[in-house]
């Protein structure tokens, strides 16, 4: 079921912007897409510096623009900075040459721009209307939200903690020591022929990489002890690029697409033309639909799990696939930081490398900008 809440001035779509974009922002640009009248998206950006030179502004503007081509029918936008200046320190509204630079290429590109805001430390404003010198108060944003939620209007959507996103949670050296010590018999064994009787016998790994991959999100580990075996042997896996594809794959496809990455790998090894293989493009988000996010949000559990555990050495593949999943999402900025997390262990790491190039050149995969299922739903995309 849609919801409508019908924003009647400024401060109500400030309160608003936090659930179209599905975050808090902080010293960021969310930048509100609509299709006539109603809103079909938000796209959130990292402010780029304060000290930022004209040719850096022009950039960022053409770059966030051009993401906001992408949501089908989007014919007017809402640009809002969030930043912790203050109207204080400048006299007035921050961040004022960014905007305007923003606003004025808005116009150029076609979009009508119904306004543009900010809101600071000290105060919200807004670029186009009357704004007092000391900005309005952030406590009216706050009432509008209340109002929105109060006589019988339904409880606000969960607002993602993008700081929380980007780290892993603290785990007890206990467990760590369990998994790294298994991860370590596993690749002491990688080349040996003991290998596959002790995947099988005390890991009950049959050689089926979609099937282990499917079963890991469908069914949570019962005990410890299955959750320690699970996280070391996806460690030791994933260090084969091959293997990590077909899990992100099947992670984000299902089964039958994850077998398809498997044969796909299997035709590459053996010098075969896979230019006509569907799922190609999958890893640079291209030719494949949208993936399941709920199969996507249990993997980055099951590998944030791991990540956490495993010997730091053996982390830049499981890094990396949680910044592939996160940028599968449309979550650019959560997904950068966990590329750089890779980077920092292992700077020449391959996918790594892909995923910052693509980071930095503004590229997110193209279902992240598709009309949603039921097309009246909001797009939330994270850039």
């Amino acid at each position: 079921m849609t919801t409508l809440i019908q924003a009647l001035d400024a401060s109500d779509f400030l309160a608003l912007v936090p659930v179209l974009s599905g975050c808090e922002p902080r010293n960021s640009v969310v930048l509100v897409a609509f299709r006539g009248t109603r809103s079909c998206g938000a796209l959130r950006v990292d402010l780029p510096p304060e000290d930022a030179a004209a040719g850096v502004r022009k950039a960022f503007a053409t770059t966030v623009l051009g993401m906001m081509c992408k949501i089908p029918g989007v014919d007017a936008l809402v640009p809002v900075v969030y930043t912790d200046d203050t109207f204080e320190r400048f006299g007035g509204l921050p961040r004022r040459a960014l905007m305007t630079n923003l606003t004025t290429r808005a116009r150029h590109g076609g979009f009508l721009v119904r306004d543009a805001l900010c809101v600071a430390a000290d105060g919200w404003g807004s670029y186009i209307g009357d704004c007092p010198r000391a900005g309005n108060p952030l406590s009216s944003i706050a009432d509008a939200a209340a109002r929105q939620t109060k006589d019988g209007a339904p409880e606000r959507p969960a607002i993602t903690d993008l700081e929380a996103e980007s780290t892993l949670a603290p785990s007890d050296l206990v467990t760590r020591e369990r998994v790294a010590r298994r991860f370590r018999e596993l690749g002491v064994l990688r080349n040996s022929a003991e290998l596959a009787p002790v995947l099988y016998w005390e890991y009950s790994f049959d050689g089926d990489v979609v099937g282990f991959a499917d079963d890991l999100i469908q069914m949570a580990a019962a005990e410890e002890d299955d959750a320690i075996k699970d996280a070391a042997l996806l460690g030791f896996l994933v260090q084969s690029p091959a293997v990590r594809d077909v899990f992100l794959i099947t992670w984000g496809w299902g089964p039958s697409t994850g077998d398809e990455c498997a044969l796909t790998q299997r035709m590459f090894t053996d010098g075969e033309d896979i230019s006509a293989m569907p799922g190609v493009g999958a890893l640079g988000g291209w030719d494949m639909p949208r993936p399941d996010p709920q199969r996507i949000r249990r993997a980055l559990t099951l590998l944030r799990y791991s990540a956490a555990r495993l010997p730091r050495s053996a982390t830049p593949p499981v890094l990396t696939m949680i910044g592939w999943l996160y940028w599968a999402l449309g979550a650019g900025s959560i997904a950068g930081k966990w590329v750089q997390q890779a980077l920092s262990i292992d700077p020449n790491f391959g996918l790594a490398d892909l995923l910052e190039a693509m980071l930095s050149a503004g590229h997110l995969p193209d279902w992240a900008f598709e009309v949603p299922p039921d097309p009246s739903s909001e797009n939330a995309i994270d850039a």
